[in-house]
């Protein structure tokens, strides 16, 4: 296992790697530079401060100096928000879609997984028709669509909740609740169709047979096996919930990861871009790192030679 895990580091330094790499590429490809942002500059000043950005330097040895300060977790300074670095403002914001992520991932993983063995055990009856019928339409209704309805029900029309902002417990509500009913859906239907799968194996039969309560077969028997596929997407799942939702917290009017970078982009702060991008791929790279270890103890038949 051991061998297996020194692979998998290595294979996840080599995509940040890549990550990074294409990052910088596609930044430097993009028409324009963040110069061209407001108000237009003297030659003579506009040179001035792309020599202290080193935005005059070869393109290689721009991206040399980007690796280096990437490596020692250097984000570089913001082009548009003067005095502050990349890394203060990724500081600042993160800990907002932290928890937004942090909540909608425990209620989608309670609530996905109860609600997909549910319907499962059900298999066409009135709850597994109700909860297909609901998790098809948080896989095909957008998240701003659930945002804009809920923010008219639960505070236009009813007042319960607040508006925008993240004062509060109540603030963070609707932003919960809309960013996971994708997820919700997915884990719902994916949990639904791989406990129906396992509960039709050959050892399942074998221990009904024995005489093993139902409750003992499922918990013990089919559940392990069964949530293999659904660990495989809660680790890009998590990953992807915690570093924000752009277009959530833009309608709740939440300052995380994911506001951030929609104005970066909208700003052409190219620092702030590429320190979000990379932030977030460093994200989504070791939570899947974690739930590939984690599958020898969902499953001990899997080797790892």
């Amino acid at each position: 296992m051991a061998k297996y895990i020194v692979k998998r580091i290595i294979s996840a330094i080599i995509t940040i790697w890549f990550i990074m790499t294409l990052t910088f590429i596609l930044m430097n490809s993009i028409p324009g530079d963040p110069m061209s942002m407001g108000k237009a500059l003297q030659p003579e000043v506009e040179a001035a401060v792309k020599a202290k950005y080193g935005l005059d330097k070869p393109l290689i040895e721009q991206y040399l100096t980007y690796l280096k300060n990437y490596t020692h977790g250097d984000f570089g300074v913001s082009f548009q928000k003067i005095g502050l670095t990349t890394n203060r403002i990724i500081a600042d914001g993160f800990p907002y879609s932290l928890k937004i992520g942090g909540w909608s991932s425990l209620f989608i993983i309670v609530a996905g997984i109860g609600s997909g063995i549910i319907s499962a055990l059900k298999q066409n009856k009135i709850p597994d028709r109700v909860m297909m019928i609901v998790s098809t339409l948080g896989a095909t209704v957008p998240s701003f669509v659930f945002a804009t309805l809920f923010l008219y029900v639960f505070n236009r029309k009813l007042g319960w909740v607040p508006s925008f902002g993240a004062g509060t417990w109540k603030h963070y509500i609707g932003p919960v609740l809309c960013i996971g009913m994708f997820s919700l859906a997915y884990v719902t239907r994916l949990t639904r169709t791989s406990v129906l799968d396992v509960l039709q194996q050959d050892y399942i039969r074998t221990a009904r047979a024995k005489g093993l309560s139902e409750g003992v077969v499922i918990i013990k028997h089919a559940l392990r096996n069964a949530l293999i596929p659904v660990v495989t997407y809660l680790g890009p799942m998590i990953a992807s919930l915690i570093t924000g939702s752009f277009v959530v917290e833009k309608v709740f009017g939440i300052a995380g990861i994911g506001s951030l970078f929609t104005t970066s982009i909208t700003n052409r702060d190219y620092t702030l871009i590429m320190g979000i991008t990379v932030f977030f791929g460093i994200f989504i790279v070791i939570a899947t790192l974690i739930v590939d270890v984690l599958y020898v103890f969902i499953d001990p038949r899997i080797k790892y030679d």
